[in-house]
């Protein structure tokens, strides 16, 4: 057995707001975020996040909302963070919405959640002044990052840089809010939507436990440390990406800087050269098609896996020459990155094994948003490709069987990170948990004999065949999208007339490689790689039906396809 104990220094917190304190006084003039706001390239410090947390804390006890329920939207910025914290610091519940859901579902939920203050970024503007008249629970609507924007004329709008005045002015009065607030740290600190409207989405209640529990894990696994940076590519409001992110990588004193729009990924990827990356597979995926794409244009294709070859052969004698024979491919990412931790789905071996032998580590990991997120990660000491990894410390995990001689069967998890429920809605609640107090993930998986977690499908994705075989469609869409020729992906089953249910390949290629290409030409040539997948299948298992799109999947704002709209 491998020793996977940290060798890096893992900071506990009392709060959240202790671990703010105590970051602030650790880091002090340390960058905390990089950013872009209106233009203009900011910073802000350990410091002056402290500084923030406590005035939106004061201000939002001054106007008399602690322990309200506030909304946070729109894109990242460092003050979606402060007010996060400032929320749950003095008893309220913070309420993170996807910036990109509709009108009506963000209405919706505001008012389901009987919501009192809404803080949102100045893009959203339309979206909230067309609701107005939905949302009679809100007192006040708090705009950052307005510039010259012109905000409805409604007495309960103002701008983020008035309110926070009003909080400086009570704090140095006396207000201290956040820091004489006694924290319940069980109780309910956070309501976290999953995808789907307000009436089929559940609202996962959090406590400052949980948060403050898979925090630790975090930094436990992830191995980060003071002088490493990372560039925040996924949405706030998903509970990895904050989480994983903008709780656990501020403990150890890591510098985020916030992509400010897709397109220029690569761009501050080499600005800010980053030493270590939060992603979903997809993104890993794109980036990957990209590498290859950018040497077989370069006509290197041959040599770069040549020095494949021959970089494998010298690590295997202990020299490790990777940083210079792919200089070139690393500068695409800055030049400094070594580690991509990734989570969501599972990642291809081939992947894997590119990055790695690039020189970049990947560390899968496995987690849900009711259990705040972690369950499981890779350790960076000891990976296994395939599996997400060794439960974190503070989880149980145990796997939930049929039958005795089964092979796989549900996850089921438990500890101090597993939620409090669904927000009013007790029958999903109780359906979620075993009689004796296990989470059911409703992901299928194994434990090998190392105790590394394997998950081989979902339990609500599974296609029961007409002959009553169960096949999970991740497998066969892994096998597909390993193909150059495939862009995205979607395997489903689909009834015929005969009532039988047989499996569907909904593909959508990769049309840049295939550009000079007909559509019968198209079509051929995924049905061949199709071919190719079923002869590596049990007859069960093979792919008989193909259905090309012209358009990609549409996909929530952390990159993952929506599948439940697939039919």
């Amino acid at each position: 057995m491998k020793n996977t104990e940290p060798k890096h220094v893992i900071y506990d917190m009392d709060s959240v707001y202790d671990g703010v304190v105590r970051q602030a006084q650790r880091y002090g003039e340390k960058a905390r975020y990089y950013y872009r706001e209106n233009g203009e390239e900011k910073t802000l410090t350990y410091n002056q996040m402290l500084e923030h947390v406590n005035y939106i804390s004061s201000g939002l006890d001054s106007m008399g909302y602690s322990g309200a329920t506030v909304v946070m939207t729109g894109e990242s910025h460092p003050d979606y963070v402060a007010v996060y914290d400032a929320v749950v610091s003095i008893g309220g519940i913070i309420v993170p919405l996807d910036k990109d859901i509709t009108n009506d579902q963000f209405s919706g939920f505001v008012n389901v959640t009987e919501t009192k203050v809404v803080f949102y970024m100045a893009s959203l503007n339309d979206k909230i002044s067309d609701k107005l008249g939905e949302m009679t629970n809100v007192e006040k609507f708090i705009c950052i990052a307005s510039g010259d924007l012109k905000l409805p004329e409604d007495d309960r709008f103002m701008r983020f840089e008035d309110f926070f005045e009003i909080g400086k002015k009570a704090y140095e009065s006396g207000n201290r809010a956040a820091e004489n607030h006694v924290v319940d740290l069980d109780a309910v600190c956070a309501i976290l939507y999953t995808s789907g409207t307000t009436g089929t989405s559940k609202g996962v209640m959090l406590s400052q436990n949980n948060l403050i529990t898979a925090t630790i894990d975090s930094d436990y696994i992830m191995a980060v440390m003071e002088d490493d940076v990372f560039v925040s590519v996924l949405p706030f409001h998903h509970a990895y990406e904050f989480v994983c992110a903008q709780f656990a990588l501020p403990n150890t004193g890591a510098t985020t800087a916030i992509n400010d729009s897709i397109k220029n990924v690569l761009r501050n990827f080499q600005k800010f050269k980053p030493t270590a990356l939060v992603l979903v597979p997809l993104f890993v995926e794109t980036l990957h098609k990209r590498i290859w794409a950018e040497i077989e244009k370069k006509g290197k294709t041959k040599t770069v896996k040549n020095a494949i070859k021959v970089s494998n052969a010298l690590r295997k004698i202990g020299i490790d020459r990777r940083r210079v024979l792919f200089k070139d491919i690393l500068a695409a990412f800055g030049g400094n990155l070594k580690l991509i931790i990734c989570g969501g789905a599972p990642l291809r071996a081939d992947l894997l094994d590119d990055f790695d032998a690039f020189g970049i580590e990947i560390c899968e990991g496995y987690g849900i948003t009711e259990c705040a997120p972690l369950i499981s990660a890779n350790p960076v000491t000891w990976r296994k490709f395939h599996s997400v990894g060794l439960k974190v410390p503070h989880m149980e995990v145990k796997i939930d069987k049929e039958n005795e001689e089964d092979e796989t069967g549900e996850i089921l998890a438990k500890g101090p990170a597993v939620f409090k429920g669904y927000y009013k809605n007790p029958e999903a609640t109780e359906a979620a948990f075993t009689e004796d107090g296990w989470f059911r993930t409703g992901d299928i998986g194994y434990v090998d004999k190392d105790n590394f977690i394997f998950i081989t499908g979902r339990k609500k994705n599974v296609i029961i065949l007409s002959n009553g075989k169960n096949i999970f469609p991740e497998e066969l869409e892994e096998y597909i999208t390993a193909s150059n020729l495939v862009s995205e992906c979607v395997v489903v089953g689909r009834k015929n007339e005969a009532g039988e249910t047989s499996i569907w390949a909904l593909v959508y290629p990769d049309y840049e490689v295939l550009k000079d290409k007909t559509k019968e030409e198209i079509e051929s040539a995924i049905r061949a790689e199709i071919d190719s997948v079923n002869k590596k299948l049990p007859v069960y298992k093979h792919i008989p039906n193909v259905e090309i799109r012209e358009t990609e999947f549409e996909k929530n704002t952390t990159r993952k396809i929506i599948r439940y709209k697939i039919k």
